[in-house]
């Protein structure tokens, strides 16, 4: 009974599981089939959730890999886990990527997916680190010291004694009548030859080292095989259930503290002047190391890793070509008796094969080739996509990982014939493959390649050549060889990524695995819920609503979040602790929490979220707004502060907003002239625009009426997809999926944005270069905001040195933050004066008297204007065009009592602020006396809004606050003056006739109105005021 029982229950779990798979996938096909825009990235088969490919791929990868591209193309994109991976697995789009695209593609990804957090030395490794200075400096260091000509024939005595050590070895065995373990005997070769390059002095003290060292990497690579099954589930990276990651991390500081002591030893060796017989890589590396002044300052753990990654490439890749050889001239006498006669024709049998000899022995060369064409020792190369590339027509992401297939490619039978057979002939001149000729070391056939190509060839490719050639010549012409069971052996593709024994990588049957990992998978979220409900509970997290699954309260915040979390506050409390999705929020609503989070507790809110959709067309936060706090932020807001919006230079495009100005109000003076409507919001942003268009680029943007709406349009559009609510940001289960189309859209405007600016960028350097050329009065012509960033850019002493990204970003952000934000608040403005007739017409009173009706009112008679200051703040009050300040905690902290854990977003409710009763009367009220001094109180006299009074915070607070708030103070309030002093104002009475405006809110980061503003201009001035 108990075992049908336990059989009903398995049998419902599995039609459970199968029911939600189905669900599953008809969810993708049609949903998503209907409702995203596909982009062209490359064909993938079916993925299943949570396991994604790994149900089609075999312990023998390379195999599972060629079997996929015949049905998917040369070009396709699998999921191992949640990793995704794109496949090549032709010649022709190998060549494209390692060759034509080479610096798009140079650098590498780590073959464990996810180990990084049980390696010691993660950022210190040369074989998988990114493309940059430290890898060249390698690279450099590689080709012209450590695996140079000269050097390798350094250790050529090294070679010979440890071929003669194994020969000995082997004879004694064959006397004995003794079967050998081939493998392990050349693998003991292998890895002696390098140890001893690599630390020969140690090993001459000690024998027993190499074998201690090769014992170490053994374990290394068995904790690392038993983990990376579990790594590459993004859920279970952070699982060590098994104990192999605290194994892994234990061995590998034995190994760290084995180097350290080498090390010391070499040291002592210098400071006490040993005599040295010759250098081996530790000598080179530590003299390096004692370099000051190189391009590249190496540290130790920089030496101890390079050395791992020598033991681990240079030792089991040589050993398995070498034993793949034996084992196909075991399968092929002839070639076996060929072979052996042309060693004797060449050598003779009084002596041994020398690498000398090899040049002279082409049938061994060509029997070498065959076998890394056969059984390549890297069957797959890796590659990381640096920026965004197209490929066969398919997009390629920067980030995105490759896999090139080189044992597919070389048994694509379209450039191989008989690709399955042994062939060494084909290697030879005279054979109709016509591949006699090709040079395996230097990467330039794209069908074979056993070191890979360009940039990121192995370096250590001819020190493994020669160690093949010898070794194999010297047991082909030293020994018959029979396989004990007289049978012919059966050769298959070892597991894994690589040919050798060093696999990062082991696949395993998934059946074995299916049921286990589910039931893994539903226990670790059931009780990491519980666990955070818990942890919430007795951590004494802020009031929060009741959440729903999975959305959290997403549903209970609308179409303006300034005003749900309003709501929220009003019926929880000044403090609100929410989550959108997955990521945990706290909302902040009053003054005083406001000055303990932004003014107290700065420090640990000074970063910002990372946004995906702003996170791209910011050229990956690139830019100064959303870049994270540090060295660069701090860089750029010194320089904001004191050269691109300081004073000086604000000063300096005085003439600009002047001149700016006066077109605004000619070109509302001819529509008055013609009694038509203005749309004020659009003929603000034209002036916004060209004003900043000409601070940063010396060139006007709106020279008509069609230009200014297709720079508006790109603006607002830019605008309008970084405030979009992303999926991707809120749910991690769609974190790699584009169900909303954003990708491609994002990607389309920063495209057209990002070519606008490099031929603005281009104009600009090929002026600076010919007023340079010609020295004439022109080069001490106004620079504009883009030169003084191109300074900093062609500077090589500057502190910070910008990419051309960097300026792209920021010109982004003043355009995006400078144009609508202004515009947006001059367009309140003019409503709430239309709805306050009485308070414009005091304010155009005071104008009146201090400016007069014979000339334009100017910047300077600002500070003369107290009401129409008054009426700015009463604006930027109800009106914030940041009615949110948004932050992220970096750490946890405290706020109001309440424990706040780092990675929480923060949103400061600066709209709720302007509204708040306990310090503001009657705060609905549109009453700018309230800042004059006549009010009962006078306590708002001197309120300034710089970010000192928390509840008055327009343009935030602290350092983070708005760099250009000094610019928006001088634009608005001389904006507004000019437009009430020149022109009276009548409603287009859109509601109903009575003259009313409607002061509704629309959605957007600026807070803009959901109704333009229409309205007819009477002139009031001499028109001849505005030429």
């Amino acid at each position: 009974m108990a075992t049908i029982n336990s059989f009903t229950s398995y049998c419902c779990l599995t039609w459970i599981i199968t029911t939600l798979l189905v669900v599953f996938l008809l969810f993708k096909k049609y949903f998503l089939a209907h409702f995203t825009t596909k982009t062209p990235h490359p064909p993938s088969p079916l993925a299943l959730p949570i396991i994604g490919h790994l149900h089609l791929l075999s312990s023998r990868l390379p195999k599972s890999l060629e079997t996929l591209a015949r049905r998917y193309g040369p070009l396709m994109q699998i999921r191992m886990g949640t990793t995704p991976i794109i496949v090549v697995s032709d010649v022709n789009t190998a060549k494209v990527i390692l060759k034509t695209n080479d610096a798009d593609f140079a650098s590498k990804y780590p073959l464990g997916f996810g180990l990084s957090k049980f390696d010691i030395y993660y950022g210190y490794s040369f074989v998988n680190a990114q493309y940059g200075p430290y890898w060249r400096f390698m690279k450099k260091l590689c080709m012209t010291r450590l695996f140079v000509g000269p050097q390798l024939d350094e250790f050529i005595h090294i070679r010979e004694q440890e071929a003669l050590n194994l020969l000995a070895s082997l004879f004694q065995k064959s006397r004995e009548g003794m079967p050998c373990d081939l493998g392990k005997e050349l693998t003991a070769l292998t890895n002696s030859i390098i140890c001893r390059m690599a630390i020969g002095k140690r090993c001459k003290e000690n024998p027993n080292l190499p074998s201690d060292i090769r014992k170490l990497l053994q374990g290394m690579m068995e904790y690392a095989a038993k983990l990376s099954f579990t790594q590459v589930f993004g859920p279970l990276q952070r699982l060590d259930l098994s104990g192999n990651g605290k194994r892994l991390v234990s061995t590998m500081w034995e190994y760290d503290r084995l180097m350290e002591k080498i090390m010391k030893d070499y040291e002592a060796d210098e400071v006490n002047n040993c005599q040295k017989e010759g250098s081996d890589v530790m000598d080179i590396l530590l003299e390096t190391y004692r370099r000051p002044n190189d391009e590249w300052k190496l540290t130790r753990e920089h030496i101890k890793n390079f050395f791992l990654e020598i033991f681990f490439a240079g030792v089991d890749t040589t050993a398995a070509t070498i034993e793949f050889a034996i084992m196909e001239l075991l399968n092929n006498p002839n070639i076996l008796e060929k072979l052996r006669e042309e060693i004797n024709s060449v050598v003779g049998t009084n002596r041994l094969v020398k690498e000398s000899d090899v040049p002279n022995l082409p049938y061994l060369q060509a029997i070498v080739k065959e076998t890394m064409r056969v059984h390549p020792s890297g069957p797959l190369l890796r590659r990381q996509c640096n920026k965004d590339s197209k490929i066969n027509g398919y997009d390629i992401k920067a980030g995105d990982r490759i896999l090139i297939n080189m044992y597919a490619i070389t048994r694509d039978s379209r450039l191989w014939s008989v690709p399955e057979k042994f062939l060494p002939e084909r290697f030879l001149t005279n054979h109709k493959d016509g591949v006699g000729q090709i040079d395996y070391c230097k990467g330039q056939d794209f069908s074979f390649l056993p070191f890979g190509s360009g940039r990121r060839a192995c370096p250590g490719a001819s020190h493994g050549l020669i160690v093949t050639h010898t070794t194999l010549g010297a047991l082909v012409q030293c020994f018959d060889w029979k396989v004990k069971d007289e049978e012919k052996m059966d050769i298959k593709l070892v597991t894994g990524y690589s040919g050798a024994m060093a696999l990062p990588l082991k696949m395993t049957d998934l059946q074995y695995y299916a049921m286990p990992l589910f039931m893994l998978l539903a226990s670790i979220f059931f009780i990491r819920t519980i666990l955070a409900k818990l942890a919430r509970n007795k951590a004494c997290l802020p009031p929060s609503p009741r959440a729903l699954p999975i959305i959290g309260h997403i549903h209970l915040l609308g179409p303006i979040p300034h005003q749900a979390f309003h709501k929220l506050s009003a019926r929880y409390g000044p403090l609100v602790y929410f989550f959108v999705g997955s990521k945990p929020c706290l909302l902040a609503s009053t003054p005083e929490v406001a000055k303990e989070i932004l003014k107290t507790n700065e420090a640990k809110f000074l970063s910002r979220p990372k946004v995906a959709n702003l996170d791209y067309l910011t050229y990956g936060s690139a830019d100064f707004a959303t870049v994270a706090y540090g060295p660069y932020w701090r860089f750029m807001k010194r320089l904001c502060m004191t050269q691109l919006l300081g004073s000086t230079v604000l000063e300096q495009f005085l003439p600009i907003r002047r001149e700016e100005t006066k077109r605004l109000l000619m070109s509302i003076q001819k529509k008055a002239e013609k009694n038509e409507a203005v749309n004020v919001g659009g003929e603000v942003m034209r002036l916004t625009n060209n004003i900043i268009s000409r601070m940063m680029l010396r060139t006007r943007c709106s020279g008509d009426e069609g230009e200014a709406d297709e720079v508006r349009k790109l603006v607002k559009e830019m605008n309008v997809l970084g405030a979009k609510f992303n999926l991707a940001d809120t749910f991690w289960l769609f974190k790699y999926w584009d169900l909303q189309g954003f990708r491609r859209r994002v990607k389309d405007a920063r495209d057209r944005y990002d070519a606008l600016m490099e031929r603005i960028m281009k104009e600009h350097q090929d002026e600076r270069k010919r007023r340079k050329e010609m020295n004439d009065l022109q080069g001490t012509a106004m620079k504009d905001v883009l030169d003084l960033l191109l300074d900093i850019y062609e500077d090589e002493n500057a502190e910070m040195r910008l990419t051309r990204e960097n300026i792209k970003a920021f010109v982004m952000n003043i355009f995006g933050a400078g144009t609508d934000s202004s515009a947006i608040t001059v367009e309140w403005g003019l409503a709430e004066l239309m709805n306050h007739p009485s308070v414009m017409e005091k304010a155009r009173q005071e104008i009146d008297s201090v400016v007069g009706e014979n000339r334009l009112v100017e910047e300077s008679d600002i500070a003369n204007l107290p009401y129409l200051q008054a009426i700015v703040k009463e604006i930027l009050r109800l009106h914030p065009t940041g009615p949110l300040v948004v932050r992220e905690s970096s750490e946890d902290c405290t706020i109001a009592g309440y424990y706040i854990p780092a990675k929480t977003r923060l949103f400061v409710n600066v709209w709720s602020l302007g509204r708040d009763p306990n310090y503001w009367e009657n705060p609905l009220e549109f009453r700018p006396e309230r800042f004059t001094g006549e009010e009962w109180s006078g306590k708002n006299n001197f309120l300034d809004v710089k970010g000192q009074y928390f509840h008055l915070l327009p343009f935030g607070s602290g350092r983070r606050s708005c760099p250009g708030a000094s610019l928006a103070l001088q634009l608005v309030p001389t904006t507004l003056a000019a437009i009430i002093q020149s022109f009276e104002w009548k409603s287009g009475n859109r509601d109903g006739g009575t003259g009313k405006v409607d002061m509704e809110e629309g959605p957007g980061l600026t807070l803009p109105r959901a109704h333009s503003l229409v309205c007819l201009p009477v002139t009031r001035l001499n028109p001849s005021l505005f030429m």
